[in-house]
């Protein structure tokens, strides 16, 4: 209820004002209404769900907390208003790959996933990356290397064909086929002299003999022998020259 004014006109007695009896109603009337305001009848609520601002009342101050800014955000204030900014941090950042990219933006999600023999784990606040699943060469079906290959002195065994424009073993003997050149010669034309058929010296024609020499070298047939098969890598032929 609002308090009601006496009006005492412009100058005493003028007759403008209230009367004495009009007066003193409104006074009885201003009194009742501040007696009902008393420290009792006014009372502070906080509404809603979140935080309150109201802490104590002391008689007929009402005592409220203050706000204060955390961490990345800060207070401002004028007359009628406060403002709370927050600083957002981090809106957007792009994440590069092998093949492609993509940008995640605030409040996105970005899935870790693994690939061929390649899982993703999380492990508190760390994402593993673990390959270990590629425990052999044999488990690269199209395995490369990037540099050279060193055997650290240890064999390479079982192996099929190998394709190669130099093959550097050293004082090694090779068993197999060998495709390529041995010192500029290529060795599969010695296929040549080991066929039988190519050995044949044809005849020897008839010619005239003037000693018994001359006569036994051309009618009597000449036994070369045979070359035993583990001697035959090792052996020179030398026939020199005949002269009749």
């Amino acid at each position: 209820m609002a308090i009601q004014t006496i009006n005492l006109g412009s100058v005493a007695n003028d007759g403008t004002g209230d009367d004495l009896r009009e007066a003193f109603e409104k006074v009885i009337f201003n009194f009742a209404d501040l007696d009902t305001r008393t420290p009792e009848a006014t009372t502070v609520v906080n509404l809603g769900t979140g935080e309150g601002v109201y802490s104590n009342k002391n008689i007929a101050e009402l005592q409220l907390k203050s706000l204060i800014g955390g961490t990345n955000v800060t207070l401002s204030s004028d007359t009628n208003e406060v403002t709370i900014d927050v600083d957002s941090g981090v809106t957007q950042f792009l994440v590069a790959a092998d093949n492609g990219s993509l940008s995640v933006t605030e409040n996105s999600t970005v899935n870790l996933q693994g690939g061929t023999l390649i899982t993703t784990t999380r492990d508190g606040d760390n994402i593993r990356i673990d390959s270990s699943a590629l425990g052999t060469v044999s488990d690269d079906l199209t395995p490369m290397l990037g540099g050279a290959l060193n055997a650290n002195g240890n064999n390479i065994g079982n192996v099929g064909i190998v394709t190669a424009t130099d093959i550097n073993v050293g004082n090694v003997s090779v068993t197999g086929s060998v495709t390529g050149n041995v010192h500029n010669i290529d060795i599969r034309d010695l296929n040549y002299y080991r066929d039988p058929n190519n050995w044949d010296f044809n005849t020897i024609a008839s010619t005239s003999v003037t000693n018994l020499y001359d006569y036994l070298f051309a009618t009597v047939n000449v036994d070369f022998g045979a070359i035993p098969i583990n001697q035959q890598a090792n052996v020179d032929l030398d026939f020199g020259s005949i002269n009749i």
